[in-house]
C-alpha cells in the first residue's frame, strides 16, 4: 500500500504561484550580531519596554523518516534584545518540551544559543556551553533547558535549534505577539500536497508577507519489515509552501473589557484535516459537528450513559418531580434537585470524570458530570433533554465551523418544554432555573445531539436590569430621613446570593454605613429572594442623618453604585470592547430640602445618546418648592463594540463619570 501510494504521488508536476507580498521572506544568520543592532533609538517600540524581539522566525516542513512515514521539522530562531534587568526572569532561561510516549519521541538538533554585549565598539559573544543545559521530566515531556550566561542590561540573547517529531498531525501553533514587542515575526510551512492542513488564523493586524508557493520536494521514506530488510522510498512531491510576516508588532496589554486577551492575540493554529491520496478516498481527521456529536455520544466519558435505561435512577426522578403534573414545574423540581443535592468540584471540564451512577451515588463531580446528570433525569422523566458544549469568557473563542473539542471547556443542558427551549446549569449553586452565568455568554455554544446546531450566546442577548429609588423627607427630630430598595439584575442577585453565603448581614449593612460621608442609622434592614433563585435580590432599609454644616455638599448619588472612573483610559485601542452583558440601571430619588436649608447649587439636566441607538445617559434633575426629584438612567443596548467605537465608547464614560460626580450643595438658612 505505501508502495502504490508513494508511486502516485512521485507522478506530480511542480508549478510555482505567488499571493500577496509587500516585502521578502526574511532569512537570518545565526551569530550575525552588528553595532547597529545595539541601537535602541533604531527599534522604534515602547519606551516602557523591558525587552524586544528583533527576530522571532519559525518554519515547519515535513521529511521521510525511518518509521515509514513522515516527521515534522520546527525550526525556532529567536534574537532579543534586553533592555532592562525586569526582563531576565522571563527570557533568561529557555525551556525546550518534547513529547515522549513509549513507541516514538520527539527529537532536538541544532541547538545553538549566545549572549552578545557591545563592549568598546565591539560585539563579544558568549556562547552557553553544552555542560549547561540541563534535561527535566515533566509528565509526557522531555524538558531541555538552559540559561544564558554573562547577561548585562542591554544584552542581545540568540537560540535557533530543530524538533523532529514522528507525530505528523501536530502542528505548533505560532504567535506573532506576545508581552514584548516584536520588530519582526515570521513563520513558514511547507507540507506535502498530499496533507490536508486548515489555517486558522485569529488577530487584528495586517501581515507584511502573506504568500503561497507550490513548488517539489524530495522525500526518502524507511519501511521496516521487522526482521526482514526494510525498504527505501525516494519520491519527489509537489508541495505547498505558506509564509507570513508582520512587522513592528506591539506588544499585547491588558485591557478592561476584554473576555480573554489571548483571543486577540495575533497568532496562527493549524489542524490536521485530511490525507488525500491519488485514486483513493481521502483520510479524514477533522470531522464535522454530526460526526463528532456522534462520536461524543458514543464515548463513555461523555454521553453514552444517556442511551441506558438508567433505572437506578428511578428513586430520585420520583423524588424530585414529587408527584407534580404541570411539565414546567416537573422539570423546575428535577433542577433544583439536582442543584440542591450535588456540589461541583470542577468548573472547567467538558468530559466525565466518572459513570453518572458514581456521580449519583457521591454526590459530587465536575461540571459535566453534574449537568450531565441533569440530562439523564430530564430523559428518564421523559423530557426532550440534550448536553450543551460552549466555552467559559476567560476560556477564549470557539471556532464554530471547526469541531476542535479543545476549544470548549464547560458542560450545561438543554430541555425543551412545550416547545420551548430553557438552558440549564445545575452545577451553578445561585442560579435560577433557565439562568446561566455571564460567564456562559461568549458567543455561542453548540448542542450535542442528532443535529448539532449552534446556540447564540452572545453577551448581546444578555440584559441587565438594576431599579434603585431613595425617598427623603424631613422627620420631627429634625433628621433627613427615609426609605431605600434596590431591586437587582439577574447577575447583580447571583453575585450577592454568593456573597451573603460568606458575610453575616449586619456586616454588609455596616459596610453601607461606612460608604456614607456622613453619620447615618440603618433601620428596617432587609435583603429578600436570596433563596428564591428565580427571583431578583432586592435589598431593602431606612436611614436618617442629620446635616449640620453651614454649607453641605450633598451627593445625590451615594446611595447607588455610580462610575467613579472612566474604565477606558487608554487614548486609542486596537481590540474590541467586550461588557459581560447589556444594561439598563436607573435611580431614582425624591428629596426633600433639609430644614433649615436652601438650595445654593443644582446640577444641571443633562442626556447624552451613544451612537444614536447603542446607548443612552439621562441626568434629569429639578427643584420644586421644597422638594427635588432626579432620575438618572444609564442604559447600554449591546455588550460588544468594535475598535472604531472606541472613542465614542470612552467619551460617552467620561461624561458619565463627569455628571455623576456633581453635588447638590445646601446652604443654611440665616
Amino acid at each position: 500500500m505505501l508502495f502504490n501510494r508513494l508511486t502516485a504521488i512521485a507522478c506530480s508536476v511542480a508549478i510555482s504561484v505567488c499571493t500577496f507580498s509587500q516585502t521578502k521572506e526574511l532569512k537570518v544568520k545565526f551569530g550575525d550580531i552588528k553595532p547597529d543592532d545595539f541601537k535602541l533609538q533604531a527599534y522604534g517600540i515602547d519606551s516602557s519596554a523591558e525587552a524586544v524581539y528583533l527576530d522571532d522566525i519559525g518554519s515547519v516542513n515535513y521529511e521521510g523518516n525511518s518509521l515509514g512515514w513522515f516527521s515534522v521539522n520546527f525550526q525556532t530562531h529567536e534574537r532579543i534584545r534586553l533592555l532592562n534587568k525586569n526582563s531576565f526572569e522571563h527570557l533568561a532561561t529557555v525551556k525546550i518540551p518534547l513529547y515522549v510516549t513509549s513507541e516514538a519521541r520527539e527529537k532536538l538538533q541544532d541547538l545553538q544559543a549566545a549572549t552578545f554585549n557591545l563592549e568598546d565598539g565591539k560585539v563579544i559573544k558568549t556562547d552557553v556551553d553544552k555542560s549547561s543545559i540541563f534535561k527535566d521530566k515533566d509528565g509526557d515531556y522531555e524538558i531541555v533547558k538552559f540559561t544564558f550566561p554573562n547577561l548585562k542590561e542591554g544584552s542581545i540573547i540568540e537560540y535557533t535549534f530543530t524538533t523532529v517529531s514522528p507525530f505528523y498531525k501536530h502542528i505548533p501553533t505560532w504567535t506573532f505577539q506576545g508581552e514584548y514587542p516584536e520588530l519582526w515575526s515570521q513563520f513558514s510551512i511547507e507540507e506535502p500536497q498530499f496533507f490536508d492542513i486548515s489555517v486558522l488564523p485569529q488577530g487584528y493586524l495586517q501581515p507584511v508577507i502573506d504568500t503561497g508557493i507550490i513548488s517539489a520536494d524530495n522525500f526518502n521514506v524507511v519501511e521496516s519489515n521487522g526482521a526482514e530488510a526494510s525498504k527505501t522510498y525516494n519520491f519527489r512531491s509537489n508541495t505547498i509552501k505558506h509564509t507570513w510576516a508582520y512587522k513592528d508588532v506591539s506588544a499585547l496589554k491588558e485591557e478592561s473589557y476584554i473576555t480573554d486577551m489571548d483571543n486577540y492575540l495575533q497568532r496562527i493554529e493549524f489542524q490536521f484535516s485530511a490525507i488525500r491520496f491519488p485514486n483513493e478516498e481521502p483520510e479524514t481527521f477533522m470531522t464535522n459537528w454530526y460526526e463528532t456529536a456522534d462520536q461524543l455520544m458514543k464515548r463513555d466519558d461523555f454521553g453514552q450513559d444517556l442511551s441506558k435505561e438508567n433505572g437506578w435512577l428511578k428513586d430520585d426522578i420520583k423524588s424530585a418531580v414529587n408527584s407534580e403534573s404541570d411539565s414546567l414545574k416537573k422539570a423546575k423540581n428535577i433542577y433544583e434537585f439536582v442543584q440542591s443535592n450535588f456540589s461541583c468540584t470542577d468548573y472547567s471540564d467538558i468530559f466525565l470524570t466518572q459513570s453518572l451512577k458514581k456521580t449519583e451515588q457521591s454526590k459530587k463531580g465536575n461540571v459535566s458530570d453534574i449537568n450531565m446528570l441533569l440530562v439523564a433525569m430530564l430523559r428518564g422523566a421523559g423530557f426532550n433533554s440534550d448536553p450543551v458544549l460552549l466555552s467559559t469568557r476567560d476560556h477564549g473563542k470557539t471556532y464554530d465551523a471547526y469541531p476542535i473539542l479543545s476549544k470548549f471547556n464547560y458542560v450545561i443542558a438543554r430541555v425543551l418544554i412545550n416547545g420551548n427551549p430553557y438552558l440549564l446549569d445545575a452545577a451553578q449553586p445561585y442560579l435560577g432555573f433557565g439562568k446561566l452565568n455571564e460567564d456562559c455568554f461568549n458567543g455561542s455554544a453548540r448542542i450535542i445531539s442528532s443535529n448539532p446546531y449552534i446556540i447564540d450566546l452572545s453577551a448581546d442577548s444578555l440584559k441587565e436590569t438594576e431599579v434603585t429609588s431613595l425617598f427623603l423627607s424631613n422627620d420631627s427630630n429634625g433628621k433627613v430621613s427615609g426609605s431605600y430598595k434596590c431591586i437587582m439584575g439577574n447577575m447583580q442577585s447571583e453575585s450577592m446570593r454568593e456573597k451573603m453565603k460568606k458575610t453575616d448581614k449586619n456586616d454588609y449593612f455596616n459596610s453601607i454605613k461606612k460608604g456614607f460621608s456622613f453619620d447615618a442609622g440603618l433601620t428596617n434592614v432587609s435583603i429578600d429572594s436570596l433563596k428564591q433563585l428565580e427571583m431578583p435580590v432586592a435589598v431593602q432599609y431606612d436611614v436618617d442623618f442629620k446635616l449640620d454644616d453651614d454649607l453641605v455638599y450633598f451627593d445625590p448619588l451615594m446611595f447607588t453604585d455610580v462610575t467613579k472612573a472612566n474604565p477606558f483610559k487608554a487614548a486609542q485601542r486596537n481590540y474590541p470592547v467586550e461588557m459581560p452583558y447589556c444594561m439598563d440601571k436607573t435611580y431614582v430619588m425624591n428629596m426633600e430640602v433639609p430644614q433649615g436649608y436652601k438650595v445654593d447649587e443644582l446640577p444641571k439636566s443633562a442626556r447624552i445618546s451613544l451612537n444614536d441607538k447603542d446607548g443612552m445617559f439621562e441626568y434629569l434633575i429639578q427643584q420644586s418648592g421644597d422638594n427635588i426629584q432626579l432620575r438618572c438612567r444609564t442604559k447600554i443596548n449591546k455588550a460588544n463594540f468594535d475598535p472604531e467605537d472606541y472613542e465614542t465608547l470612552r467619551n460617552f464614560f467620561a461624561a458619565i463619570v463627569e455628571k455623576e460626580g456633581e453635588q447638590i450643595v445646601f446652604k443654611k438658612i440665616q
